[in-house]
């Protein structure tokens, strides 16, 4: 079954600094409790802070839900690029 077009439209809405949706989502990049990287429909994403989690991705709405002590939030110039290692363990 193939994708529709993502349409290029992203929506943030931060609650309290602590819970984030960010609709737009094409991927996770990297993952951990302080640094949380998107691909989204705008670019590169970076979601920093602590006890970050990734509690809901919904492929099929192009939707990411996080929880955690949010920092910032902030888009990337030009093409996110993957961690080295995922690139070699394809």
């Amino acid at each position: 079954m193939e994708h529709a077009e993502i349409k290029k439209e992203q929506i943030l809405n931060l609650i309290n600094k602590q819970n984030l949706s960010i609709t737009g989502t094409k991927k996770i990049i990297s993952l951990n409790p302080n640094l949380i990287q998107l691909d989204t429909v705008f670019g590169g994403v970076v979601i920093t802070g602590e006890k970050l989690e990734l509690i809901k991705l919904d492929n099929d709405l192009n939707k990411a839900e996080i929880v955690g002590n949010i920092k910032s939030i902030k888009y990337l110039e030009g093409k996110v690029k993957e961690p080295f290692f995922r690139k070699i363990f394809k």
